[in-house]
């Protein structure tokens, strides 16, 4: 019998290790944050607002995948946030080039920043002082990006059943030219 229970731990562990890689990483959990102050249309408005301003340092055209459907953060639902992404319909040219760009102009603007490369794909995190995230991906064959705004005070079952009734997730999901950045933050 304890071999058996001994034999069946070692074979969950190896099953659970063999499944990590350093591409792998553990996702964190979402943080109230009470010193951002932003209603759920600024929330939306900011997400909107970084990820379209990244499309446009990037260029080319990219389908719009965001949620615009408060979701809940924080411990005991406390909080709101929405999340996102985009993927541009073709990769980039120059992914050295189309990284050092991405990690100057998120540095530039107060981001902490985070690359990894493997082989000649990027990984690239950015981290926004309100808490918002993107993590870009130039791979050879296709760019993306995903992003979760940042986690706010406010009712998130109230903020997410207005979004339905105002229809927010029925965007427009055909590629379209990313538009001109902007110098605001």
């Amino acid at each position: 019998m304890r071999v058996r229970i001994s034999l069946g731990l070692a074979v969950l562990a190896v099953a659970g290790l063999a499944g990590c890689s350093d591409v792998d990483r553990v996702v964190e959990p979402l943080h109230l944050r009470s010193d951002v102050k932003m209603t759920p249309a600024e929330a939306r408005a900011d997400l909107d607002k970084q990820e379209s301003d990244l499309t446009a340092i990037l260029g080319g055209d990219w389908d719009n995948q965001d949620n615009l459907i408060a979701s809940s953060c924080g411990d005991n639902d406390e909080g709101l946030y929405y999340y996102g992404g985009r993927n541009r319909t073709e990769p980039v040219t120059n992914l050295d080039a189309a990284a050092a760009t991405v990690e100057k102009w998120w540095k530039d603007r107060g981001y902490s920043v985070e690359i990894h490369k493997y082989g000649h794909e990027y990984v690239l995190g950015g981290d926004a002082k309100n808490g918002l995230a993107i993590t870009l991906h130039l791979d050879t064959d296709r760019t993306w990006l995903e992003t979760d705004g940042s986690c706010v005070p406010g009712d998130w079952k109230k903020a997410s059943d207005d979004d339905i009734a105002h229809k927010r997730n029925q965007i427009s999901r055909t590629p379209t030219p990313a538009p001109t950045p902007s110098d605001r933050r």
